[in-house]
């Protein structure tokens, strides 16, 4: 883990995009690029795939496989949307839930979604051998299972698949710990930080700006040096933590987001932080709870 700016996009000569639109028109779609750089694919059913998200998975494979990746990622989308799954009968698909963690501009107003963190949503998906799709509200509504509940086995559903891996890290003179894995469900594991790490009262500092990618600082009592020594540790720990933070963001996949959070007991609270002059400063109320845990007995 290194660096603290997106990578320059020098390689991408257009050459991406390209290779999409001769994709989707072989499955009989038309495209044009529409705002939030996404492409809009237009034929028996209107598709929007994410530019960003593409160059991102492009950049984890040579130039050669450049076609095949893009091939398999349009008719991926494609399938899921034009040969749906039947999820009906409950006892067949219930095996198949996990809850998945996106940006909160993704929830469309029909999604099986709830706030997970500011700027982010806890989605119902279905995850099958070929491709993750969302669930709608109209097909929970059809079960016998919903609400809290259905998340609750989405989230048993990701925590049966095993644990990320957990690997301790110096950046800058800050330890943290990073989670990780090969899969869409790491940051839902936030939902039980506290089984990987020993935190206390203060809470963790923690970002988690892609879908496979958690890095926490578990925040400490203050030392011998008091409030005030314990508080600039916690401002190194941000000043790491966020440049890592938008590093991952940029590099992907699957960006999440770049901001800084505050875990405390199984709750996600943003921290926005400010810089005066070169010094990065932290919330007030960040600082006020601090110095009130440190003066109790």
């Amino acid at each position: 883990m290194s660096g603290r700016h997106a990578r320059p996009s020098d390689w991408d000569d257009g050459a991406l995009d390209s290779l999409l639109v001769l994709v989707a028109e072989s499955l009989g779609y038309t495209c044009r690029q529409v705002p939030g750089d996404v492409m809009l694919l237009e034929g028996a059913n209107r598709l929007h795939v994410s530019l960003r998200n593409l160059r991102q998975l492009a950049r984890l494979v040579p130039r050669n496989d450049w076609p095949a990746l893009v091939s398999d990622h349009v008719t991926t989308i494609v399938t899921a949307i034009e040969e749906p799954l039947d999820l009906s009968d409950f006892e067949l698909a219930q095996n198949l839930l996990r809850t998945r963690i996106y940006p909160a501009e993704a929830d469309n107003g029909v999604l099986a979604a709830r706030p997970f963190a500011p700027g982010l949503i806890e989605a119902v998906v279905v995850d099958t051998p070929t491709t993750v799709r969302t669930v709608t509200t109209e097909e929970m509504n059809g079960w016998p299972v919903s609400g809290d509940a259905l998340f609750m086995l989405g989230r048993a559903n990701v925590r049966a698949d095993g644990p990320l891996q957990l690997d301790e890290q110096d950046l800058g003179g800050v330890r943290v710990s990073v989670l990780h894995g090969w899969t869409f469900y790491a940051v839902t594991h936030l939902a039980w930080l506290e089984e990987y790490l020993p935190i206390g009262p203060y809470g963790a500092l923690v970002v988690a700006p892609n879908r496979s990618l958690i890095i926490a600082h578990p925040i400490l009592p203050p030392p011998t040096g008091g409030i005030r020594a314990g508080y600039r540790s916690a401002v190194a720990a941000a000043r790491e933590l966020q440049g890592q933070a938008h590093q991952a963001y940029e590099d992907g996949p699957g960006s999440l987001s770049p901001h800084l959070y505050w875990w405390r007991n199984g709750e996600l609270s943003l921290l926005e932080t400010r810089y005066d002059g070169d010094t990065l400063v932290l919330p007030d109320d960040f600082r006020s709870v601090l110095t009130t845990l440190a003066a109790e007995p």
